[in-house]
């Protein structure tokens, strides 16, 4: 008798479902914390993300009922799943800050010299070593596109059950630096220590002190008008720019050619170095920020694969363990 049973080297793809529940948990503290303190929210800043999830659900429509293709669909739902958190995960943001409590900067820098390491140190060092400031920017720089590349390259290789594990982890470990840098506010290194970009001019810092002005307005209750063209990037503990990262490069990983797992993991492990200069976050919450990542692949590796949502799209085709 032949044995029907799936090969053991093979693992089913997962499903869409617990990503779609994740963004419905994000949506409804959103909306829970726009109830309790309103914010106007501009319809400029929404109408640019909106046509491209619009254009890419009509591409997986097309690809689901027409051309029967499995894998250009995960990555067209995995696009705009991360595209609507990256848009509800942004006006979160803001909102949870607007409710900050006394800043953390002084116990979280407390823990890295705890931990033995020196934030100062480091800035300097890296100033010393010039050639390395343009690497590290551009790699903190592309975590945007860093995410698109790993979607594409995941689905191309019908790595279908990795694809939505990193996105479901990305958006969970996104939740999760959102609600605990409303717990332990902080205002980023380069403010708490009263340094300027400008004092160390080989590292041109990306995004060192660009939220002040955000983030005060927030703590003041002067800014209630939000756009997302014009959102800043505000939370320092956890890092996200950390747990992306992480999250990214276990991705990549699971890419079947060695030069795409190389160059993924690079530009992951650059983005790690980049973190502490060009986010100006403490060593505490870049490892925060992997900390959590972990946690959330882990969860994610299990919920993938539930059916939350009834109905099915079409059975994909299997891919490789995660």
């Amino acid at each position: 008798m032949v044995d029907a049973r799936p090969h053991p080297s093979l693992a089913p793809s997962g499903h869409d479902d617990a990503g779609w529940m994740a963004l419905l948990v994000t949506l409804i503290v959103a909306l829970g914390f726009q109830f309790a303190d309103p914010f106007q929210i501009l319809l400029r800043g929404v109408a640019g993300p909106a046509l491209f999830i619009l254009i890419l659900g009509a591409a997986a429509a097309f690809y689901r009922q027409r051309r029967s293709d499995g894998n250009i669909v995960s990555m067209c739902v995995g696009l705009q799943q991360m595209t609507l958190f990256s848009a509800i995960g942004a006006i979160l943001s803001y909102m949870v800050a607007a409710r900050g409590g006394p800043y953390w900067d002084a116990r979280i820098a407390g823990w890295d010299q705890a931990l033995g390491l020196d934030w100062r140190a480091y800035l300097r060092w890296m100033d010393r070593h010039a050639f390395l400031g343009g690497p590290l920017k551009f790699a903190y720089a592309t975590i945007i596109p860093q995410m698109a590349l790993l979607i594409i390259v995941l689905g191309l290789a019908n790595r279908l059950a990795a694809l939505r594990t990193a996105i479901l982890a990305a958006m969970i470990a996104g939740l999760a630096v959102i609600l605990l840098s409303g717990a332990m506010p902080a205002v980023a290194a380069y403010a708490h220590f009263g340094l300027r970009p400008a004092d160390y001019p080989h590292l041109q810092p990306a995004a060192a002190l660009i939220h002040m002005n955000d983030l005060a307005a927030l703590r003041a209750g002067t800014l209630h008008v939000l756009s997302l063209d014009r959102m800043e990037g505000i939370i320092t503990f956890p890092s996200y720019h950390a747990a992306l990262a992480t999250v990214f490069g276990w991705g990549f990983l699971k890419a079947p050619q060695l030069w795409i797992r190389a160059t993924g993991t690079g530009l992951a492990l650059l983005t790690l170095a980049a973190t502490p200069i060009d986010g100006g976050h403490y060593f505490s919450d870049v490892l925060a920020g992997c900390a959590i990542a972990c946690a959330s692949l882990l969860i994610a590796r299990r919920a993938i694969h539930l059916r939350l949502l009834p109905g099915t799209r079409g059975k994909m085709p299997a891919s490789l363990p995660a």
